[in-house]
């Protein structure tokens, strides 16, 4: 089974190392933001990036979605300091992978290295399904296989192919594939889209 996160290793959410590895404007331009979407950055973590989401919305929002109390505890101080708006990211604490938004909410969704975290959770991944909107796009951002110095090690991960699987068995739309070093230095990333109600993505 999958393992959780442990907030103990906040300070690595925190490491600006990560900034430089996986640029947050190349995770930006996965979403295609036009500026007044609703992102859900789930299992957002300490809000590093939902940060960077909110600032690409000036007519948007983010939903910064996790667990951990703990570490949404950081997402104000950071929205504080960049002078952010009220409202512009709000925090949500989820409670048995069940994340208390409308159906719909998301029109785009953001799994920041977490899909190897919840890949083998139904619960968890019937929840992503449900929040994102119809003709909503998925961006999935998550370590590679590969030998690197930061990361879970490599059999706590997952391939490509398996990334690109748990995907299609969503019923998404795989639009774009990034192998490492495109996106991140030590992560793939995998674009989808949920069907609209034409059947357009």
């Amino acid at each position: 089974m999958a393992e959780k996160f442990d907030p103990a290793h906040a300070h690595k959410l925190e490491d600006p190392q990560r900034l430089v590895e996986l640029p947050p404007g190349r995770v930006v331009a996965l979403l295609e933001l036009r500026g007044t979407e609703t992102v859900v950055d789930y299992g957002a973590g300490t809000g590093l990036y939902a940060l960077h989401l909110a600032q690409a919305l000036p007519g948007g929002r983010v939903f910064a979605v996790d667990e951990h109390d703990a570490l949404l505890a950081h997402v104000d101080a950071k929205v504080a300091a960049a002078g952010l708006p009220a409202g512009r990211v709000v925090k949500v604490h989820t409670a048995e992978n069940r994340v208390p938004l409308d159906d719909g909410a998301a029109d785009r969704i953001l799994l920041l290295n977490v899909l190897h975290h919840v890949w083998d959770q139904p619960a968890a991944l019937g929840e992503i399904l449900r929040l994102l909107a119809p003709g909503g796009r998925l961006v999935v951002v998550d370590f590679a296989q590969m030998d690197r110095p930061v990361g879970p090690p490599n059999d706590h991960v997952l391939s490509l192919a398996q990334i690109r699987a748990s995907i299609a068995r969503l019923g998404l739309r795989e639009l774009a594939v990034h192998d490492a070093g495109s996106v991140g230095r030590y992560q793939v990333a995998v674009v989808a889209g949920k069907p609209a109600a034409n059947g357009s993505t």
